[in-house]
């Protein structure tokens, strides 16, 4: 909740900020190839099936994910670890 809060001042911010740019919209070709590209990644998902199952697939992702970024998060941890004036770190 207090994440949701958090994100919904940063973007009202952002937008109070950057409102005054007119950016125009994507030409329909640009958008039509990206969905286009899109489709064709989701629909072929059974292609990587076949070599592993949806059961590995759905856990495997988050999880390398955050190995991969795990210095990154080390690093954030211990930065909000070293705010709170009671631990005493350094």
């Amino acid at each position: 909740m207090i994440f949701e809060v958090i994100l919904n001042a940063i973007q009202a911010i952002l937008f109070l900020a950057l409102g005054f740019i007119n950016i125009p919209q994507f030409p329909a070709d640009f958008v039509n190839g990206i969905n286009n590209i899109f489709d064709l990644i989701f629909d072929n998902l059974s292609m990587v099936s076949l070599f592993l199952p949806w059961s590995i697939i759905t856990v495997g992702i988050p999880l390398l994910l955050v190995i991969i970024n795990l210095d990154k998060l080390y690093s954030a941890l211990m930065w909000i670890l070293r705010k709170i004036p009671m631990i005493g770190m350094n």
